[in-house]
């Protein structure tokens, strides 16, 4: 739960980065996480893209509201309002992958309520929060589930909406821009982690990465075994001719089974 995030739902993380080593452990690389060093205002702020970059982005939004209407960005954090939102969100994130295999509790609702009450008492204590960009009638549009930590905000999970009538407006920038511009105006953090995965939306605005990897407790015989099962499930998950074989044979599992 939650990665390498390290709170009360995930006390002992599987995952860690190459700083948190533990010479007593053994390690698997797994991937890379962008992250961002926090400019000090938004002047600074925009000084890390060109004029153009920034006219573009605004364009987005202005199209949106002038073709369909209403467009607000919101942190959430009170607990009517995230009862509310991330109901919608379990909706959202599996209109976005339902026709693909994902090993992760959110495709069920048992195992996404998990996460649901997690945020629900994270945010309570300000260990977390959900950025939304909705619509009118509150229709949710791209949302962020963000981790907190010290001086540092976990951008943990994030869709947007796939329908083609939305994608020209890029809504899902426009929502990373807002709760960007809204964490530098705190003036409370200074790191933003886009954690797994080095994906073209946070290279965009992420400059460093740090090197994630699977732990392995202890250097006993039983670990070593658990070590070379881990590196070659690492090596499936990104081989493109395995993964897509392993995610047919695993789609179809669901459809006859049921994916929960």
């Amino acid at each position: 739960m939650f990665d390498y995030v390290k709170n009360r739902y995930n006390p002992n993380p599987n995952m860690v980065k190459k700083s948190d080593f533990d010479e007593n452990n053994l390690y698997v690389k797994f991937i890379n996480a962008p992250y961002m060093i926090l400019p000090k205002d938004l002047e600074e702020f925009k000084k890390t893209h060109k004029s153009k970059f920034w006219y573009s982005l605004n364009r987005f939004e202005k199209i949106y509201k002038k073709d369909i209407g209403e467009l607000n960005f919101e942190i959430i954090k009170d607990k009517e309002n995230l009862n509310q939102f991330l109901d919608k969100i379990f909706i959202l994130f599996n209109k976005k992958w339902e026709s693909e295999y994902l090993s992760t509790p959110w495709k069920c609702e048992d195992g996404f309520k998990k996460y649901k009450n997690a945020m629900m008492d994270l945010a309570e204590n300000n260990e977390g929060f959900i950025a939304v960009l909705y619509g009118e009638e509150k229709k949710l549009l791209s949302y962020a589930y963000c981790l907190e930590d010290k001086d540092t905000v976990y951008f943990y999970q994030y869709t947007t909406d796939p329908d083609s009538m939305y994608r020209k407006y890029s809504l899902g920038k426009v929502l990373v821009h807002s709760l960007l511009k809204y964490v530098i105006e705190t003036a409370k953090y200074n790191k933003f982690d886009f954690m797994n995965g080095e994906q073209s939306y946070k290279i965009e605005w992420a400059k460093q990465s740090e090197e994630v990897y699977f732990k392995i407790e202890g250097k006993t015989f039983k670990s070593y075994i658990l070590y070379y099962i881990v590196k070659f499930k690492v090596f499936l998950q990104f081989s493109t001719f395995f993964r897509d074989k392993l995610k047919y044979i695993l789609k179809l599992k669901d459809n006859i089974f049921g994916k929960c």
